[in-house]
C-alpha cells in the first residue's frame, strides 16, 4: 500500500509541539538564575550552581539520545522490551557513576586540581550535585517514553510534559525564594530534579496507555515477534550516540578556556553567555527535527519534503535573529529585556551577530543526523561530532595565537566554524544513500 504524500502541513503539525518543548526548556535556566539572585550571597551561589549544572548535564549526557533511539528502533513488542532493558541498565550505570563522583573523595579531585575551584564554591556546589543524583534515571525513563509517544504521533504530549516541567520549576523556585530556607545553589538543584521527575511522571501517565494499545495489545505476525538486533548490537548502535552528546557537552568548557586566553577576557567571558544563549534560544526548535526526521522519513520523496521544511524553518529563524541583532532592536533585547551591563553590550551584540546563522546550521545537522539514525549508521554521527570538536579546538588555538580578536569573536566564531565543518561531514556521510528509494532495516 502506497504511503500518503508527506505534506508541509503534516510536518509542521508533528514538529511544532516538539519545538515548543525545546523552547520551554530553554527558559528554565533564566528562571533558576533569577531565583538565585534574589537569595543571600548571589555571587557565590550563582558560581556554585554554574558548576553543579554543567557537571550534572555531563553525567546525564549519555542518556540524551535515548529518545531518538526509541523512535528509530521500537517497532514491536520485542524491541520495546529490549530498548527498555537497555534504558534501565544505562540509567543505573550513570546513577552509580554520579554517586561515586558526588559522594566520595573523587569530588575533591574533580573540583580542586581539575577545575581549580575555591573551597567555598566547591562546598556550595556539592549539595546541589547530590540532589541531582536521580536526574539521569528520571531523564532516561522520560526520554524512552517520549520516544514511544513521538513514534506513534502523540507529539502534543511532549509539549504538555515540558509545560509541567516548567511549571514545577517556577513553583519550586518561587516557594524557595519566598521561604528563604535553602541556599541558592541547593534550591536550583532541587528545582531541576523535581521538575524533571514531575515531567517524567506526566509523560508516563500519557505514554503507558499508548504502550498498551500500540505495542502490548497489538497482534504481530511471526516475523514481527523477534527483536531487530541483539542486546550487544544495541550497545554498538547506541554508544556512538552517547559519545556524541558527551563531546557536545565538553565543547562548552573548551570555548570558555579559549575565550579566557584571548583579548579582553573578562568582558568577553561575561558577554559570551548572553550571545550564546540568544543563539541557543533561536536554534532550540531545530533540535526537534532530529526526532521528526526519524519518525517521518521513509523514502526519497518524504526526505525531500522534510529537507524543504527543515531548511526553510532554519533559514527563517536565522533571518529573524539577524534582524534582531543587526538592527536597533538589539538594544531593546540586551538593555530592556535582559538588563545586561553597559560594558558588555558591544561584545554581546558582536557575538550575537556571529551566532546568527546557528539555527540554519543546526537545522541541516539534525536533518542529516535523523537520516543517519534511521539508517542505523550512528558511527558517522559520532565522527561528525569528533570533527566538530577538533575544528573548534583548532579555531580556538588559531584565534588565541593570532591575538588580534577579542575573546567573544574567537569563541563564537569557533562555534560557528565547528558546526559548519560538522554539517559538511554529515552531508558527505549521507551522499551514498541519495538514490535509495526506501529504508531497509539491518540486523545486528
Amino acid at each position: 500500500m502506497a504511503r500518503a504524500k508527506l505534506s508541509q502541513r503534516r510536518i509542521f503539525a508533528f514538529w511544532y509541539p516538539l519545538a515548543l518543548s525545546w523552547l520551554m526548556m530553554s527558559v528554565g535556566d533564566p528562571v533558576v538564575n533569577a531565583g538565585i539572585t534574589r537569595l543571600p550571597h548571589p555571587e557565590l551561589e550563582l558560581a556554585a550552581f554554574g558548576v553543579a549544572q554543567p557537571i550534572a548535564i555531563l553525567m546525564e549526557s549519555p542518556i540524551i539520545y535515548m529518545l531518538g533511539a526509541t523512535v528509530a528502533l521500537v517497532r514491536n513488542r520485542a524491541m520495546y522490551q529490549l530498548v527498555q532493558r537497555f534504558m534501565v541498565h544505562l540509567s543505573i550505570l550513570m546513577t552509580v557513576l554520579s554517586a561515586a563522583l558526588y559522594f566520595t573523595p573523587a569530588y575533591h579531585i574533580m573540583t580542586r586540581p581539575l577545575l581549580g575551584l575555591s573551597d567555598e564554591v566547591a562546598a556550595a556546589a556539592r549539595p546541589a550535585m547530590q540532589l541531582l543524583l536521580l536526574w539521569p534515571a528520571a531523564i532516561g525513563a522520560r526520554r524512552f517514553l517520549q520516544g514511544i509517544l513521538i513514534r506513534h504521533g502523540y507529539t502534543r504530549y511532549i509539549a504538555l510534559g515540558a509545560l509541567c516541567r516548567l511549571g514545577a520549576l517556577i513553583t519550586t523556585m518561587a516557594v524557595g525564594v519566598w521561604s528563604g530556607g535553602l541556599s541558592g545553589a541547593v534550591l536550583g538543584g532541587l528545582a531541576m530534579v523535581l521538575s524533571v521527575i514531575i515531567e517524567a511522571l506526566a509523560i508516563a501517565w500519557w505514554a503507558l496507555p499508548v504502550v498498551r494499545a500500540h505495542i502490548k495489545a497489538r497482534k504481530e505476525s511471526p516475523d514481527q515477534q523477534e527483536a531487530d538486533m541483539t542486546y550487544a548490537g544495541l550497545w554498538r548502535f547506541y554508544l556512538p550516540l552517547a559519545a556524541t552528546d558527551v563531546m557536545r557537552v565538553i565543547s562548552r568548557p573548551l570555548v570558555v578556556a579559549g575565550i579566557a586566553r584571548s583579548a579582553m577576557p573578562a568582558t568577553s567571558l561575561a558577554a559570551f553567555p548572553v550571545a550564546f544563549g540568544l543563539g541557543m534560544l533561536f536554534s532550540s526548535p531545530m533540535r526537534a527535527f532530529h526526532e521528526v526526521v526519524i519518525a517521518l522519513f521513509h523514502d526519497n520523496v518524504s526526505y525531500l519534503a522534510l529537507r524543504r521544511f527543515v531548511v526553510t524553518a532554519g533559514a527563517f529563524l536565522s533571518i529573524i535573529m539577524a534582524l534582531l541583532v543587526f538592527t536597533p532592536l538589539d538594544k531593546v533585547y540586551f538593555t530592556t529585556l535582559l538588563g545586561a551591563p553597559p560594558e558588555i553590550l558591544p561584545l554581546a551584540a558582536l557575538g550575537s551577530q556571529i551566532m546568527a546563522p546557528f539555527a540554519f546550521l543546526l537545522a541541516w545537522q539534525n536533518l542529516y543526523r535523523g537520516r543517519l539514525i534511521k539508517r542505523r549508521a550512528t558511527r558517522y554521527i559520532q565522527f561528525g561530532m569528533a570533527v566538530n570538536l577538533i575544528s573548534m579546538v583548532i579555531a580556538l588555538i588559531v584565534g588565541v595565537a593570532v591575538g588580534m580578536a577579542s575573546g567573544i569573536v574567537v569563541g563564537t566564531a569557533a562555534v560557528v566554524i565547528a558546526h559548519i565543518v560538522e554539517a559538511m561531514v554529515l552531508h558527505a556521510a549521507n551522499r551514498p544513500t541519495r538514490m535509495l528509494s526506501a529504508i531497509q532495516p539491518t540486523h545486528a
